[in-house]
C-alpha cells in the first residue's frame, strides 16, 4: 500500500515575489514601455528585439524585472510646497493689539500725526498688526495733508471722508483683519508683513 503525502495549501509556500511566475498581460505591459521608449528614441530597432525576444521568453517577475529597469521612469521627487506669505505666518492679533490697532486707525479723527506716530515707533515695535494699522492711519494723514498742501486748502474738504474712514478702518482693526490702503502714499510702507498680498 503506497501513501503519498498530501500537498501544502499555495499559502504555505514561500515562493519569493521575484520567483512568481508572471502573466501575459505582466508581458503585455512590459512590451507597451518597450514600444514608447522605441518611439522615444531611447531603444533602436535591435535593441527593441533582443528585449521583446526576452520579454516574450520570461517566465518569472525576476526575468522581467531587468528588460525595463533603465526605462521606467523613478518617481519624481515631491515639488516643494509653496512658501506662505510672512503676515500667514504670524499668530492672530490678541485683544489688546486689536484695540491698540483700532485707537491708531481713530486717531485719524485728529488730524495731527503725532498718535499715529506715537503708536507706530513704540507699540510697533512689539506687534506688527499694530505697526500695520498705524502706519496705515499715518500714510492716510500725511496723504490728506499733501492734498491739502497742493491744492492751497481745498483739500481739506477731504477730511470730512476720512473721518468716515477712520471709523471705518478702526472697525477693520477691531475685527483683526489686515487693512490695504492703496490709494495712500506708503510713506511708512504699509506695515510690515501684512504689506505683501497673494
Amino acid at each position: 500500500m503506497s501513501s503519498t503525502a498530501p500537498i501544502p495549501p499555495a499559502t504555505t509556500l514561500s515562493a519569493q515575489p521575484d520567483e512568481l511566475r508572471c502573466t501575459d498581460a505582466d508581458r503585455d505591459r512590459v512590451i507597451d514601455v518597450l514600444k514608447s521608449a522605441y518611439a522615444d528614441g531611447r531603444l533602436d530597432q535591435a535593441e527593441f528585439d533582443l528585449r521583446f525576444d526576452l520579454t516574450m521568453k520570461a517566465k518569472t517577475y525576476a526575468a522581467l524585472e531587468p528588460i525595463t529597469r533603465d526605462l521606467v521612469a523613478q518617481p519624481a521627487a515631491a515639488a516643494p510646497a509653496p512658501a506662505k506669505p510672512a503676515r500667514d505666518l504670524l499668530p492672530p492679533p490678541t485683544t489688546e493689539e486689536r484695540l491698540l490697532g483700532a485707537l491708531a486707525q481713530a486717531t485719524t479723527l485728529v488730524p495731527i500725526v503725532v498718535g499715529p506716530a506715537i503708536m507706530y515707533y513704540t507699540v510697533g515695535k512689539r506687534s506688527e498688526f499694530v505697526k500695520h494699522h498705524a502706519a496705515g492711519a499715518l500714510n492716510l494723514q500725511l496723504t490728506l495733508l499733501a492734498v491739502t498742501i497742493v491744492t492751497f486748502g481745498l483739500g481739506g474738504a477731504l477730511y470730512g471722508i476720512a473721518w468716515v474712514l477712520a471709523t471705518a478702518f478702526a472697525v477693520v482693526a477691531l475685527a483683526g483683519a489686515p487693512l490695504r490702503q492703496p490709494w495712500v502714499l506708503p510713506i511708512f510702507g504699509r506695515g510690515g508683513p501684512y504689506e505683501k498680498r497673494d
